[in-house]
Parts: C-alpha cells; sequence; structure tokens
C-alpha cells in the first residue's frame, strides 16, 4: 500500500511540470515571417479560413469575460513604399480608427533591431481595452493587438504583455 502511495506522489510530481509545458503553444507563419505563443491553455489559436485578409493569426481566451471574449490578433501587411518609417505608418493607422477609440497611451518601444510602439487604445463605445505592439520591418506592417473589455482589462493584461512579448521576426 505504501508503496502505491509513493508511485501516486511521485507521478503527480513528475506529471506537473510536463503539463505545464504543453499548456503554452507555439505558432508560426514562416510565410509572413512570425513566431508567437501564448502563457497557457487558456487561449487558442483560431484556423484563419480561406481568405482572412491581413489578420494572420488569431488567439481567443477559453471563454468570454465581462460578456466579451478576449483575443489577440496579428495583422501583417505590406508597406505601399517599402522604406515607410514606423511614424509615418503608425500615424497613418491611428487616423484610421473611428472617433469612439482614443488613445490613451503612445510609447516608442526599445526593440533591438527594429522600431516598435506600443499603443494603448479605449473604445467608448463597445467598453473594449486595445493593447497594441505596432512594428515595422522587412517592407510589413506588424500590428499585434490583444483585445478585452475595459473591466477585465487589468486581469487579462499579464497574458496579453506575455502573448506581445513573445512575439519573434524570422
Amino acid at each position: 500500500m505504501m508503496k502505491r502511495i509513493a508511485l501516486l506522489f511521485s507521478l503527480a510530481l513528475i506529471s506537473g511540470p510536463l503539463r505545464a509545458q504543453i499548456l503554452e503553444q507555439s505558432f508560426t507563419d514562416s510565410e509572413a515571417g512570425f513566431k508567437i505563443s501564448t502563457p497557457g491553455g487558456q487561449w487558442a489559436f483560431v484556423p484563419r479560413g480561406i481568405d482572412p485578409g491581413p489578420v494572420r493569426l488569431t488567439i481567443r481566451y477559453e471563454a468570454p469575460v465581462h460578456q466579451f471574449v478576449p483575443n489577440v490578433t496579428v495583422r501583417v501587411q505590406e508597406l505601399d513604399e517599402p522604406k515607410t518609417k514606423l511614424e509615418a505608418f503608425l500615424k497613418q493607422d491611428l487616423a484610421a480608427l473611428p472617433e469612439s477609440i482614443e488613445v490613451v497611451e503612445k510609447k516608442k518601444l526599445p526593440l533591438p533591431g527594429r522600431e516598435g510602439y506600443h499603443v494603448l487604445l479605449h473604445d467608448k463605445a463597445s467598453r473594449v481595452v486595445f493593447h497594441q505592439r505596432v512594428l515595422v520591418a522587412k517592407g510589413r506592417s506588424y500590428v499585434l493587438t490583444c483585445s478585452a473589455n475595459a473591466e477585465s482589462y487589468t486581469r487579462m493584461r499579464k497574458d496579453c504583455q506575455k502573448i506581445l512579448d513573445s512575439f519573434e521576426l524570422l
């Protein structure tokens, strides 16, 4: 009986770290030139479909939080002018937003070897917060957006930050 308890206990200890490794997922899009990961099993990659446009990836949280399913999208677009600077692209991108969306925060990110911005947006009409990372590299724009209900954003922020931080250009 003691041997069975010891065996079960050791199996529980061994399976714990293995389960944590299995829960983290990674996605690579060689064509668009990026890799990204999720922090745990509550997030799932959504199939792209036949013609999703510039959205190369959607990652969804397992369930609605405050009647909104938090998600992360990766939008990749070829730049009209390959030498477009990040500031010019960002200005154009922000100008295209609906009037109900306000820019809460915009700051340049110190990223090695490329330009990037952190942008925090709030849609007053839908009560959604958009946490973005905007990059320009290799003649393309990369806009990563984590969306969450304004009431649950604080709860989702840590996961969003981990996902955005995991983004790598190939």
